[in-house]
């Protein structure tokens, strides 16, 4: 054959292939259809482990990991260590503080590390430095994308983006190909609840079945790749990752208190039911289009919030987990926040689009970041006030009867109490030592220096913090 004739020949094979390709072959349905729906089935967290042994309700402790790369990344990896390391005694037991972590919030980098605990236990402690926080991550991407004809054909497609290649990559070299089925038939804590952010109501979407409920979906049958990879899945750099909607197909029936909470007064509670409400909707939302968490919850502690104003408060929330008498609720929040330095904006020239557009995703995290933890620091306070009145209210009929009374119907003990531990790379006391780790960039790369500042400062963080010397001091004397 002709020189000239073979190449033409090899472009029409190419083009014929990449149209095949792009319009009928690559064309990834990630989540699976619920056949019949049951609201007992499926990855939630009345479904794991009852209490144990080695894991009470009566010390209920929730971690929220946040987002920002490997950085985020490490600093949960740091504080998980640290709880490994922190002997307690409880209920008569001797045991790690770890022992005792109930539930994971997690979003972006902090879904690597929150999944890979939840999965694999312990193993994190011997694999997950040399399996994700010491890997080029960002290099085996490129690569994957930049060296692969075959990639480069999937691409061209409408249906397949960048972000299908991170999800195989995570599947293949961080996941093992595990599912929330295999998480589910673990029967251990804690529970996970990864959440990424949907493009059209730009509200959180929990990888929870009872999320999965509404699109008459699966999601025992979904890679946790794909929930790691959709939280992460930031603008630009990732592309969207899709999940399809079969509302209607299963006999879902939403519950009363949530048809409710869609007319309520409460403008906060209003807005969730009606965000949640909509995926019922398959003709205006037969595809559901998700991006990275941190657009709509970068502290992972909305879900916290929200799910308790929807519920009808933190009692009603705790209860509906299948909790029961809570001596103590402990929230650690691990926060890989950054602050831009003042110094770098001291030119008169007109920034660059670079730092412009940094400023565009930076500016909206930040500031709804802070209001977050504000919300949960108030709503704390509330609840210890809460709880200190109900203390005080049932003691003389408790010493009247002989015994302590508790509050009817309240999943929390009567001696209950409540301890918020921040871990925020903004709470480093040195102003130096804060500004250099908050520098840490935000990428899926870090040398080996700045893994060891991150898990040093974890360490210092926990320690030092007000509310983790106050649990440890009531554990000791309720011991």
């Amino acid at each position: 054959m002709d020189p000239m004739c073979r190449v033409v020949h090899l472009l029409l094979v190419a083009a014929l292939s990449v149209g095949f390709l792009g319009c009928e072959y690559v064309r990834p349905t990630l989540n699976e259809p619920l056949t019949k729906w049951d609201p007992h089935y499926g990855y939630r967290f009345s479904n794991l482990a009852p209490p144990a042994e080695g894991n009470s309700d009566s010390l209920l402790v929730v971690a929220s990991f946040s987002g920002g790369g490997t950085r985020a990344s490490t600093l949960a990896f740091g504080a998980l260590r640290v709880l490994a390391r922190q002997p307690i005694t409880w209920e008569g037991k001797e045991k790690r503080l770890l022992d005792e972590l109930d539930v994971i919030y997690a979003l972006s980098g902090g879904t690597f590390t929150g999944a890979y605990y939840s999965l694999f236990g312990e193993r994190i402690f011997h694999e997950f430095e040399y399996r994700f926080l010491r890997k080029d991550w960002e290099t085996e991407l490129r690569h994957r994308i930049m060296r692969s004809p075959s990639n480069w054909l999937r691409l061209w497609s409408p249906y397949f983006g960048r972000i299908h290649i991170m999800s195989e990559l995570l599947d293949e070299a961080l996941y093992d190909g595990k599912t929330y089925g295999d998480l589910l038939n673990q029967k251990t804590r804690p529970g996970l609840v990864i959440h990424a952010s949907d493009m059209a109501t730009l509200s959180r979407f929990e990888f929870l079945q009872t999320q999965f409920d509404l699109l008459c979906s699966d999601l025992s049958r979904l890679p946790i790749a794909q929930a790691s990879a959709a939280s992460a899945a930031l603008p630009l750099v990732l592309s969207p990752i899709t999940l399809k909607n079969y509302a209607g197909a299963c006999g879902y029936q939403p519950p009363d208190w949530l048809e409710t909470a869609a007319h309520s007064a409460r403008p906060g509670q209003r807005q969730r039911a009606k965000e949640l409400l909509s995926y019922l909707d398959i003709e205006k939302r037969p595809q559901i289009h998700l991006l990275d968490g941190g657009l709509s919850d970068n502290m992972a502690l909305r879900g916290i919030l929200e799910t308790s104003v929807l519920s009808g408060g933190l009692d009603r929330m705790i209860k509906n987990a299948g909790v029961k008498k809570v001596k103590k609720l402990v929230f650690i929040a691990v926060n890989a926040e950054t602050s831009p330095d003042v110094r770098e904006y001291r030119s008169d020239h007109i920034p660059s689009i670079s730092r412009v557009f940094g400023s565009l995703v930076d500016i909206p995290i930040n500031r709804y970041s802070a209001d977050t933890l504000l919300l949960m620091r108030l709503g704390l306070e509330k609840w210890q006030e809460k709880l200190r009145a109900r203390k005080l209210a049932s003691a003389p009929r408790g010493l009247a009867q002989g015994k302590p009374q508790e509050a009817d119907d309240s999943p929390f003990a009567e001696d209950a109490d409540v301890y918020f531990i921040d871990v925020s790379l903004g709470a480093i006391a040195d102003a130096e030592e804060q500004q250099s780790l908050m520098k840490i960039p935000t990428t899926l790369y870090l040398t080996d220096e700045q893994i060891e500042r991150l898990l040093s400062a974890a360490t210092k963080l926990i320690h030092y913090d007000p509310e983790f010397q106050r649990l440890m001091r009531d554990l000791q004397q309720k011991n």
